[in-house]
């Protein structure tokens, strides 16, 4: 009975470890400089040209042009998979280029993205009246998270979206238009 539980245990460290591994292969991430912070990078961009760095963040415009494709980044911090997270928190924005054409359609505005790749330099735009110092990026592996559907709720239920609360939208023994008295039956 010890051997059965001493390896449940092993097996189960070891996909709690592989959950908490970067989607990229060891191979690109091993040079990459974590410690280096988009704040740092927004400080001096020149100074760290030549730099692979790890990014990730929310897209704010993807922009097709010819023999490439530019996207503004919203920096956020990265989870333990390189993922982007959920949250309000930013170092700053980053621009990323690619020689590859990515449809804005698929590459859209909100998608999160996460982006390995090497600093090239610098570029001064403007955010609305004030001026703003892009570092960027010249991309050599990206990865595009799904985008998460967008779960509708019953205002009227307080309790979360259990399924069969969600009448207009998931009820599935009552067909047709909600009912003039729904949810005040009782």
């Amino acid at each position: 009975m010890r051997w059965l539980t001493r390896h449940l245990a092993l097996l189960l460290a070891a996909l709690a470890l592989a959950g908490c591994a970067s989607t990229f292969p060891e191979e690109l991430t091993r040079t990459v400089n974590r410690k280096l912070t988009v704040t740092e990078l927004r400080r001096d961009p020149r100074a760290f040209i030549g730099q692979r760095v790890i990014l990730g963040g929310e897209i704010l415009t993807t922009v097709p042009k010819p023999g490439q494709t530019e996207i503004e980044l919203l920096t956020r911090p990265l989870l333990l998979d390189d993922s982007p997270q959920r949250s309000d928190r930013t170092e700053g924005r980053v621009l990323i280029r690619t020689s590859e054409f990515l449809d804005p359609a698929v590459y859209g505005t909100g998608r999160s993205l996460t982006v390995i790749g090497t600093v090239t330099g610098e570029e001064e735009r403007r955010i609305g009246d004030l001026p703003y110092r892009y570092p960027v990026i010249a991309a050599e592996r990206m990865r595009l998270w799904p985008a998460l559907a967008a779960i509708p709720r019953d205002p009227w239920w307080p309790y979360g979206n259990w399924p069969a609360c969600n009448y207009p939208y998931t009820w599935p023994y009552r067909p047709g238009p909600p009912l003039p008295w729904w949810p005040y039956w009782w």
